[in-house]
Formats: C-alpha cells, sequence, structure tokens
C-alpha cells in the first residue's frame, strides 16, 4: 500500500517527536547514535528504520566501547550486519551481537481500508471492560502466556474499547486498543486457541478499525515478523508498513 500524505505527514510528525529530529531527517541516508539509560548494563540495541534513516537506540556502555557519542551522526543507514560488523572491530573479541526479532510498524490509510465480515456475525459484539472482565480474563488464562503478552492484553487492565466474539456464554476473540500519541491506536488482538483459522481476529480488528477512523484516530498495528498469522491481519486489512525495528542484544 502507498499510504496518502496525510498520514505520512502524521507518522512523521510522531517519529520525529520521538527522536527529536525535524521530518526532513528521514529523507536522509543516515544513522543517529542515541545511548538510552533505560538500557543501561542490559547490551540491548534497537534499530528503528523510519523513511532512509536509522535511529539506533542502545545500551550507554555499547556506545562507550565503540567509542561513540550521543546525537553522532552517521552515513550509513545501520542494520544488523553493519552493527555486527563494527562490534566485531570494537569490542573485545568474545562479544556478539545477536538478532532477537524484527517488528514491524503498521499504519491504516482510511482510502486503503479493506473491511472485513466476521464468520459469526451476530457474535461480534462490543465488549465492556468492567463488566465483562471475567470474560477476558478466562480468555487470557485459555491462551498461551507468550500470546497475551504479544498482545499487550491484561485482564487485569483492559483496553477502554473492545470488540469480541462471544461464543456459548464465552469470550472467544479479542480486539482492544489503547491511544498512543493521542493521534493513533494500537491495535492489540487475541484468539481462544480452539478457535484460530477462522478469521475472527481480522473480523475483530476491522471492527475497530471502522470505529477509530469514525473518531478520527489512526489504526496503528505492532507485530513481530515471525508471527505470521498476527501480521496477515494489517496486510489484509489495508495497512502499510511504515516502520521496522530490528531488536539485537550483545552477548558476551
Amino acid at each position: 500500500m502507498n499510504p496518502g500524505k496525510v498520514l505520512v505527514e502524521k507518522v512523521s510528525a510522531h517519529w520525529g517527536r520521538r527522536f527529536n529530529v525535524p521530518t526532513e531527517r528521514f529523507s536522509k541516508v543516515g544513522s543517529l547514535i542515541l545511548p538510552d539509560a533505560a538500557f543501561m548494563d542490559t547490551g540491548s540495541v534497537n534499530i528503528y528504520h523510519v523513511g532512509k534513516c536509522a535511529f539506533v537506540r542502545m545500551d550507554p556502555a555499547i556506545c562507550t566501547q565503540l567509542q561513540l557519542t550521543a546525537g553522532q551522526e552517521l552515513p550509513t543507514a545501520l542494520a544488523f550486519p553493519e552493527l555486527a560488523a563494527i562490534l566485531r572491530l570494537g569490542m573485545r573479541h568474545s562479544a556478539r551481537l545477536e538478532l532477537v526479532g524484527i517488528g514491524s510498524y503498521f499504519y491504516l490509510d482510511p482510502k486503503d481500508f479493506k473491511p472485513a465480515a466476521s464468520p459469526l456475525p451476530g457474535s461480534l459484539v462490543q465488549v465492556d471492560p468492567h463488566t465483562d472482565a471475567a470474560l477476558i480474563a478466562d480468555l487470557c488464562r485459555d491462551c498461551p502466556a507468550e500470546d497475551v503478552q504479544d498482545a499487550e492484553i491484561s485482564a487485569d487492565e483492559p483496553d477502554a474499547l473492545i470488540f469480541g466474539h462471544l461464543l456459548d456464554g464465552k469470550l472467544i476473540s479479542y480486539a482492544g486498543f489503547r491511544y498512543w500519541d493521542v493521534t493513533f491506536a494500537d491495535i492489540g488482538v487475541l484468539t481462544h486457541p480452539m478457535q484460530r483459522g477462522q478469521r475472527l481476529a481480522l473480523a475483530g480488528a476491522s471492527r475497530l478499525c471502522e470505529w477509530v477512523m469514525q473518531h478520527d484516530l489512526i489504526p496503528m498495528y505492532r507485530v513481530l515478523n515471525t508471527n505470521v498469522s498476527s501480521r496477515k491481519i494489517p496486510e489484509a486489512l489495508g495497512f502499510a508498513r511504515m516502520v521496522e525495528i530490528e531488536v539485537l542484544k550483545v552477548i558476551y
């Protein structure tokens, strides 16, 4: 999908604020080094690819060892292979860089939206985060913990707006969102393990996108690229992948 000018401007404005750079920076090839105290002594490195630029958020200790400084700009857009080569040259021989995962940030332009119908239309309803809390808790308990974590869904702190499928008195799918920088609605989905493969999450996410866009928010979907089933949801609904993140870790 080719997102329209308005969406590109809003997404660029968000990431410009995030990294404290003008939006024009995204059209320039290069990397910006960003040591982050939150990563201190963890060996963690996150590389965000926005436009032509890479933003390298990393453990300050690694910066020191590589003789890099905060705000330093490099002429090339670093990715895992280039940073691994720099690490081999600049750190002790036993250190290596491991690729933990690659994630994508998808955004939806209303002009590209492809709504998806529910295979169980009568059962797709708005779920109340308070009166239906027990149903949400049961679904989270029935799903693998890593799936619940990846979807960033909490039975104790459910999203303010949720659409889901009810079957025989049980919640079998969940699609909710949390606000992201006011402008964006960050969508998370979860489906009961025994009910997967029916496009329930797709239908719930579709209904959620309709509501989000009616309320002047931009649907946003974050996913690890290895989660193929989840990645198919934004692709099917017409989202455009606009940002990629490489999650790395230095192993000693």
